[in-house]
């Protein structure tokens, strides 16, 4: 039996909480422990962590990772850093060892920006939201399968970025996503007050419209809740572009099936670019990754899976390149 179903058997479905078109059906945990590693967030607060560039010229697809702590360090797949030479999210969920330098793949989610506003990344206090994360992970489960890189398609998350913020009237002079979520900043306030985390609670089922978006999972409720407000958040961003449209509530029994669909996934394996191994989970309808170290599930995420046209728009994916650089 694999770490995943084993996960997936320590999971309860609690009764789900819902806010306008966005319902959550809260996962609890029958079995967890103390997760023994920082969050990104408390890492950069307390000065024990810098990520910047990989050098003075930079690399869109690259970041550095100094760890200082002597904690491991976990960077969440879909964190946005926000500063350096221009914004990314991180490709993947990896978990950096105690005391080292590493550099890490990401995307840009800010085209038109090359230049230094600050010397290093200096927060990360939002996650993309699920459709770019679930178009991103798609496109690094090919790269993972062709090239054995931990690559997204940056022409393709740059178009969707566009998207978003033409549909939602939030455009930035440098297409920065973060733009999205500021001008819809007291609309989202309203979805995270509406949700509040539960005890024992590792992880949320999420539905929009009545329909399946995207499903986060940890290790422990510390984790969690530590991340429950940033998590809502970007759920909501999806939530507010769908608004008007036909509502509906989801099943009683969706994420229990939900559940039951992952467990019979088919999984591919790699090792992480941290410590740990990547889980690359696919399924009728699913994408998704899990980072898995020691027997033990650090993070599971899935996302509803859109049609191969939609995902592959940009064209076939290509190999990836270490000398692209930003649109200006």
């Amino acid at each position: 039996m694999t770490v995943l179903v084993n996960f997936l058997q320590t999971l309860r479905v609690g009764e789900p909480q819902a806010f306008e078109n966005l319902t959550v059906f809260p996962l609890i945990g029958t079995q967890f422990q103390e997760p023994g590693y920082l969050l990104l967030d408390e890492a950069l607060a307390h000065g024990l962590i810098e990520v910047r560039e990989v050098s003075e010229a930079g690399s869109v697809n690259e970041v550095l990772v100094i760890n200082k702590s002597d904690l491991p360090v976990l960077l969440m797949d879909g964190e946005i850093l926000t500063g350096a030479k221009q914004n990314r999210v991180v490709n993947a969920s990896i978990l950096v060892a105690a005391h080292i330098a590493l550099k890490i793949p990401v995307s840009c989610v800010e085209q038109g920006r090359w230049r230094y506003v600050a010397e290093k990344f200096t927060d990360s206090r939002r996650f993309s939201y699920a459709r770019l994360r679930a178009q991103k992970s798609a496109q690094v489960a090919e790269s993972l399968h062709a090239f054995r890189a931990f690559s997204a398609d940056q022409s393709a998350i740059w178009d969707e970025v566009e998207r978003k913020q033409r549909e939602m009237g939030a455009e930035s002079p440098t297409g920065a996503v973060n733009r999205v979520y500021e001008s819809h900043e007291e609309k989202l306030k309203k979805y995270c007050a509406a949700f509040s985390p539960l005890e024992g609670q590792v992880g949320a089922a999420v539905f929009i419209n009545g329909c399946f978006v995207c499903l986060d999972a940890f290790d422990s409720p510390v984790t969690l809740h530590k991340l429950y407000t940033k998590m809502i958040e970007s759920y909501a961003l999806d939530a507010l572009e769908q608004a008007g449209r036909d509502k509906k509530e989801p099943e009683n029994s969706a994420a229990e099936q939900l559940l039951e669909k992952i467990a019979a996934a088919r999984v591919a394996r790699y090792p992480s670019v941290g410590l740990g191994e990547d889980l690359r989970i696919k399924a009728e309808g699913l994408v998704g990754s899990c980072l898995a170290l020691d027997g033990r599930v650090i993070h599971l995420a899935i996302f509803a899976r859109e049609d191969r046209e939609t995902e592959r728009r940009s064209g076939p994916l290509s190999r990836p390149s270490r000398r692209r650089r930003a649109r200006l």
